[in-house]
Parts: structure tokens; sequence; C-alpha cells
């Protein structure tokens, strides 16, 4: 049969580089002689969004699992005498899937496409494709470290950080040195890659692509590049790579849509082809709701997102409520009550500099906190000893809300108080609020050693005293004040 190539398209049957292609596709008696040398006959893939894929076509061959440019390509894995066009016009995850698993893992795996059909079935709490996280409600960012990187991340785990972010992005970036902070925590028995959350992401238009085209010419091969590179960086074994590597990535973040819909999907449907075999969730950040909307909507979309990463500000669409409503109708409706797609915000103290030091609310809890764990344990035995007299009391008195308390909580304007005499920092009580109330995941990126220790406490300690009979009154107080400044979706 008869094959025109036109620029930039690409054989992956035969070893011919890309550039002789180009220059013998442009004629059909250039083409004539291409396909003169060929031993077997080909068929071309044609796509509105990439460039044609050409493949063998009804013969028993030795199959190369990549093409020319180093591509994965699903077709010329499989060891089939035929290839029908329309599984060739398939960009879907079912098809990238296994070839992905392959070169990455080295051994077999199941078909991506009866994973999601079996999904479609399942409840949440077994989906194939979205199994469930353990992620922290404060995650470590790593941006902007630098050289530093890999001792904070130590410093961090060491100070009980067990969620950390990073992206292969040299730029803002050392994914390569976060992943070594990481490995040295697991080596001197600080904490066990079970025990980690760890996310990364893929850049779109990234340095390191638009330096080299030739050798990323698609957004698949794209995709491939930076997963290989951030399973390698972030294995938590010594020897990436090997048979034995076992290294997986909990949540693989796409940093920002493409300026297209179409492009942002390509990527979308090469980077769910890993899911869940060495990624566990996938999440995407710099996203607006109308751009989300559309990526979900498309029914090639079988791995759903579980992380939305944006700022988290008054500039962001009023501190970015409509997403925050779409995850909690998702966490409603799709996971039926299970809190399995997290809102995450960066740039949560910042980005508010003009509204945290300055809100009644936030000072009026940092005041009333305890200042120390004794305090509050305190309050819980009081609470606790309480409750066992009321049960004692049981048919002597009505049975109202009543104060296990020996005097009411200070009143709000009671509260106001200097810096010295706050239980907790006004920074540490506004993440209280955003983390504990708004249920949104924080990203912190201090790189103090006393701060990432006082963070993590304070967080521990408002959760334990809003519990108490005392704390829960002057919580909801101040809750209050805060979702009339940021809103709250209903979940």
């Amino acid at each position: 049969m008869a094959l025109r190539l036109k620029r930039g398209q690409s054989l992956c049957c035969f070893p011919v580089p890309l550039p002789q292609v180009r220059a013998f596709g442009i004629t059909s008696s250039a083409t004539a002689k291409l396909l003169s040398l060929l031993p077997y006959r080909l068929f071309v893939r044609p796509s509105p969004y990439r460039p044609a894929h050409a493949h063998a076509r009804e013969l028993s061959l030795h199959h190369r699992q990549t093409n020319t440019n180093g591509i994965p390509c699903y077709h010329c894995s499989l060891n089939k005498p035929t290839t029908r066009v329309r599984e060739a016009r398939s960009t879907s995850s079912a098809a990238f899937s296994p070839i992905a698993t392959r070169q990455l893992k080295g051994t077999h795996s199941t078909s991506t496409m009866a994973s999601a059909d079996a999904s479609s079935a399942s409840p949440a709490g077994s989906d194939p494709l979205h199994p469930k996280v353990n992620m922290p409600r404060m995650v470590y960012g790593t941006a902007w470290k630098k050289n530093r990187t890999a001792d904070l991340v130590y410093q961090a785990i060491k100070e009980g950080f067990r969620g950390i972010d990073t992206a292969a992005m040299k730029r803002h970036y050392s994914e390569e040195l976060t992943g070594e902070g990481i490995r040295r925590a697991i080596k001197d028995g600080i904490v066990t890659r079970e025990e980690l959350y760890i996310q990364t992401k893929y850049t779109p238009h990234d340095d390191a692509f638009l330096a080299e085209p030739a050798l990323y010419p698609t957004i698949t091969s794209q995709v491939l590049a930076s997963v290989t590179s951030s399973l390698r960086h972030l294995a938590h074994t010594d020897s990436p790579g090997s048979q034995e590597d076992t290294s997986y990535i909990d949540c693989l973040i796409m940093h920002s849509p493409f300026p297209d819909p179409v492009s942002t999907l390509e990527a979308w449907m090469a980077l769910q082809s890993f899911v869940p075999h060495r990624i566990r969730s996938l999440g995407i950040s710099n996203i607006t709701l109308p751009e989300l909307q559309y990526l979900v909507a498309d029914p090639r979309v079988t791995v759903y997102p579980t992380v939305i990463q944006n700022r988290f500000r008054r500039a962001e669409r009023r501190w970015d409520y409509e997403l925050r409503r779409w995850c909690a109708t998702q966490n409603s409706t799709r996971w039926k009550g299970e809190k399995r797609t997290r809102y995450q915000g960066f740039w949560t103290l910042t980005g508010n500099r003009g509204d945290w030091p300055t809100q009644k609310f936030v000072r009026e809890l940092a005041a009333a906190v305890p200042k120390t764990a004794q305090e509050v344990e305190a309050l819980e035995a009081e609470a606790a000893a309480a409750a066992v007299t009321e049960v004692q009391k049981e048919g002597e008195q009505d049975g109202g809300e009543g104060n296990f308390l020996d005097g009411e909580p200070a009143e709000p304007e009671d509260l106001k108080s200097g810096d010295g005499d706050l239980g907790i920092s006004l920074e540490a009580a506004w993440y209280a609020l955003t983390i504990l109330g708004a249920d949104v995941v924080v990203l912190n990126g201090t790189t103090s050693q006393q701060h990432m220790r006082e963070d993590l406490e304070c967080l521990e300690r408002v959760d334990r005293w809003r519990k108490t009979p005392q704390g829960k009154k002057v919580w909801d107080s101040c809750f209050e004040g805060f979702k009339a400044l940021v809103g709250m979706p209903h979940s």
C-alpha cells in the first residue's frame, strides 16, 4: 500500500532516524523510495493533535517497544500479528498502561481497561484506580530550598512531618535532593516508607523539555520522562530501577493545565496509565473550576483527581471557594462521604498577610488555646470526670446542656492581649482554622526547625482543645468569623 508521510510524522517499527523520515516524507516519489527499504507493510494512525504513528500490519515481526524517538509504543510492545485501526486510534490509558508499567517495573501488569471497568461498579473503598492514600493534614513544601533541600527534608521528617511535596522542575525544586533527605530519614530509622506521603509534579513546558524538543516531541514523551526521573529520584531504596525496586509515588500532580484543554487531556491520559502500579493517585495544580470540569467530563478520564492544589488567598477567587465546594461535592457524592478528594493550599500565610494578622477571631483563638499540652490534658481529664459524675447523677437532674467546668470560658472581649500572652502564635491559629475548620491540606515550607516543631504541635494541641467543653465554645465562635471571611462549602 502507498504511504504518504507528512512533516512531523514518525515511524516506530524500523530504525530510521526522525530527520531522515522527514526528509523522505515530502513527496510521493521519496515515500516510494523509503518504502522499498522496508521489509513489511505499514499503516498510519492520524490524529488531530498528535503526529501520525505508523505500525506493522498483518505480519508477525520482532517488535520494538519504543519508536525512533524513544516514546513507548503500545502496539509495538504487543506480540500480536494484527493491529487494528480502531486500536491504533485509541490514546486512552488502557493502551499506554501495560507498556508504561512493564518498562518501569520490569514485570507484566493487568490491563488498565479491565481495572477501569471493574472500578465503575466498585464502591469507593475498593476502587482499584483510586486506592486510599493517607494524606497528612500538613505537608512539607520543598520549593526554593536549593542545596539545603536534603537537610531540610530530613529535619522536617525528624520533627514529625509525614508528607513531602516536591516537583520535577529544576528551576524551583530539587527533586533529587528531596529523595536524598527521605532515604536518609528511612535509613536512620526515623520513619518507614509506608508512613510517608510523597507527592511530586509533572510540569508542562518545563525548561528541560523546551531545551531539547527533539528528545521530547510529544506530550506523552514528556510525561514518561518526567515520571521516570521522579521515580528514580524519590526511590526509597539505594538501587532504583532494579528488579527489586518497589518504589512508588503517593500522588503525581500536574503542575498546571496546558493552554489548550486537548493537550491537558493528553497529558492526563499519559499520567493515569501509571495508576495504581507506580503512582497511587493523581492531582492537578493552578487550575480553575471550568478547566477542571472540562477535564473530568471527558469519558477517557478513568482516574479522577484526588488533589486540587492552588493558592489559598483572597486574590484567588476569594480563597478558591468554588473549587473547594467541588471537592466537598466529590467527597459527598462520588466517594460516599469519604474524604478522598482533597484541596491543598499553598501561600497560606504569605498570601494572606493582610488578613490573619488583623482579624479579631484569629487573635481570640490564639489567646484562648492553652499554652502547653499538659493544660489541654488537664481540661480533658476534667471533662472526663465531669462526664462520669453526670452519668452517676442521671435521673436526678434534667438532661439538658450542662457546663462541666467551674467557670464559663472567657468572652471574646476578655481575650484581647499582647503577643506575649497568646497560647499559640497568630500564624498557628490561622493554620488551625484553615486545616481543622476549612478542611484544607496546607503546604508548609518553613526552614526553621523550631517552627517545624511548633506548627505541628500547636495544630495537635488545638485539635484536642477544641473538643473539650471549654474549647468548643471558643472554637465555634472563632470559626464562625473565619467562615464569614473565606466561605465554607457544605460537604
